[in-house]
């Protein structure tokens, strides 16, 4: 079984398909494309900032470990290893992003698959949302609200608690 975080826009739009459109997915765990194609994978989600810097820590290897033939031996080992560790910090890394434009975290979703993370997700979550809209409507007034009536206590009297002592 999958667990997804899943994240809505902080302005979302008033139509409830739309807004539903627009929640984004992420898987926790491992993630596959992120490690065999990390660049790939940063454009599709748009993380320029994390793409910019994946770019420079690889440049800053092949600097580091040089041009030779021991030195590009290096720079692939290392490379392996910056993949795999990007690939397991990439949804994180993904989250974080959303955070940062400004998505709020909407709920979890779990599945055997995405699909089914997916549906059973918006059958709760969808629900829920028609009844915030009919609440947000305005209430009918009611009538003047009811109060109590209240004993009084005579100034000399004393109290404990709650009870006045007789």
């Amino acid at each position: 079984m999958t667990t997804y975080s899943v994240y809505e826009p902080s302005k979302p739009p008033a139509d409830l398909a739309e807004r539903a459109e627009r929640l984004a997915f992420v898987k926790e765990g491992f993630s596959w494309p992120a490690f065999f194609v990390p660049f790939f994978w940063l454009i599709y989600h748009r993380m320029w900032i994390e793409l910019v810097l994946l770019m420079v820590l690889l440049v800053a290897l092949q600097l580091a470990f040089g041009l030779d033939e021991r030195g590009e031996a290096l720079v692939g080992w290392a490379s392996l290893a910056v993949s795999l560790l990007f690939a397991f910090e990439a949804n994180d890394l993904r989250t974080a992003s959303l955070e940062r434009r400004g998505y709020k975290l909407a709920g979890v979703a779990s599945g055997e698959s995405r699909d089914t993370a997916e549906l059973s997700f918006l059958r709760t979550w969808l629900p829920q949302r028609e009844k915030g809209a009919a609440l947000s409507e305005p209430a009918p007034k009611r009538a003047d609200r009811v109060e109590t009536p209240r004993t009084r206590i005579s100034e000399g009297e004393e109290v404990i608690g709650l009870f006045p002592r007789a």
